[in-house]
């Protein structure tokens, strides 16, 4: 299981890790809809794939086992975010998970949590999209101002779920990796998750588009009084 905050580079991660001709990887099969289907499930018919995804919520247990199933592959998983599973509505499926000791968790950061918060900002205020296939343009981003209380909040907020996050699952098989990492160098990181899982390491290849490509100097029309807020900021973990 990806486990992550929003916009970390999960959908990166997930569609990259397709690539692998070992892996079966689902996308955001748990969230309040069901999407990014991979293998056999990916070609269910709208009633059966209505189906299941009413099951996710009657019987969660029915549901992990079908995202489960490797269908001929070495491995198979499912990305399940932070935000779905601090809320009271996924409790169910947050306790499917962490009984599940042998559920392997590849937990992904990303170091840079103004550009983690300026990436969500972009979907939320222009563009509505959230990811990019390979080959396409992104979406035309305009410079706008940073809410600087909001951004603390946020970067704070994150931080403590990561760690919220890491205590729960602390019992299962894990890895850490960086959406950074992954963005410089994507074979080796996803070499990393291969070996994690047991799987030989194979030839992948990157699937999205990034999005923002503006720094945040450019990018954000406050700039200097953000950079100051956060230097102002004393955080007791890096």
């Amino acid at each position: 299981m990806i486990a992550c905050a929003a916009r970390t580079g999960s959908t990166m991660l997930v569609r990259t890790l397709r690539t692998h001709p070992a892996l079966l990887v689902h996308g955001e099969v748990w969230g309040r809809r069901m999407v990014g289907l991979d293998g056999p499930l990916a070609s269910l018919d709208p009633d059966a794939c209505h189906a299941l995804e009413a099951q996710r919520f009657g019987s969660p247990a029915a549901a992990m086992a079908r995202f489960l199933a490797p269908h001929g592959a070495e491995a198979a998983g499912f990305k399940l975010k932070y935000d779905e599973l601090v809320r009271p509505e996924w409790r169910g499926i947050r306790a499917l998970v962490e009984g599940d000791v042998e559920l392997r968790i590849v937990f992904l950061d990303r170091r840079d949590l103004l550009r983690r918060y300026l990436s969500h900002q972009v979907v939320l205020r222009q563009t509505g999209v959230t990811n990019v296939p390979a080959g396409e343009a992104p979406p035309a981003v305009k410079p706008f101002v940073v809410d600087i209380d909001d951004l603390l909040r946020d970067i704070a907020e994150t931080r403590r779920r990561t760690r919220e996050f890491a205590a729960a699952f602390a019992a299962h098989p894990s890895i850490r990796i960086a959406y950074e990492d992954l963005a410089a160098a994507p074979q080796a990181t996803c070499d990393r998750v291969a070996a994690f899982l047991d799987v030989a390491p194979a030839p992948v290849r990157v699937a999205t588009e990034r999005i923002v490509r503006q720094p945040p100097e450019a990018l954000v029309l406050n700039h200097a009084e953000v950079v100051a807020a956060l230097a102002a900021v004393t955080e007791g973990e890096p």
